[in-house]
């Protein structure tokens, strides 16, 4: 029996798949002009030939604000750093894409998958269907608190010309975009 399509669209899997050509920027007007969308939603980054990574939305704030990390509005998905664990080792990791593990839908049981999943980088597990994407099963249970303003704002920022804190193309301080 295959993976369930119920399972995949229930709505804590709620996703955004872009290809990593993509602008950081780009994802983030995607992800605003979708309906019902939030800072716990996954972006998925298709990298081609069924290769994906994914991060939360929030963690993409989280990219953006530590300048540490060079990661710009102009920074392709592509482009985004790993989650590394934290050098003080008593914090949560530092904010960056995973790479989840690619399942093909036919291949297994939703029970299986859920326990791969629960084992898979950032409890995210991607599901393809013949070679092509289908969805996701997020272990991560989604927040309710209304948090996504602060993405909103730096967005809201970034497009009325104030640059968010560590967005400075001029600067060819930005390792991320190469």
């Amino acid at each position: 029996m295959p993976i369930a399509d119920s399972e995949l669209d229930k709505t804590a899997n709620a996703h955004l798949v872009r290809p990593a050509g993509d602008t950081l920027y780009t994802a983030l007007q995607v992800w605003r002009s979708t309906p019902n969308s939030y800072e716990w939603w996954w972006l998925v980054i298709d990298h081609g030939d069924a290769q994906f990574t994914a991060l939360r939305f929030e963690a993409v704030r989280d990219l953006l604000r530590d300048s540490e990390q060079r990661v710009t509005m102009h920074t392709r998905l592509g482009d985004l750093p790993p989650r590394r664990e934290n050098p003080d080792a008593w914090g949560p990791p530092l904010p960056g894409v995973v790479t989840p593990v690619v399942v093909e839908q036919a291949a297994m049981g939703t029970a299986r998958a859920l326990q791969i999943m629960r084992d898979s980088p950032g409890r995210v597990l991607v599901v393809v269907n013949q070679g092509q994407f289908r969805g996701i099963l997020s272990g991560s249970e989604r927040t309710f608190a209304f948090t996504d303003k602060p993405l909103l704002d730096m967005l809201d920022e970034y497009e009325q010309g104030n640059e968010p804190p560590g967005d400075d193309p001029a600067s060819g301080e930005n390792l991320a975009t190469g």
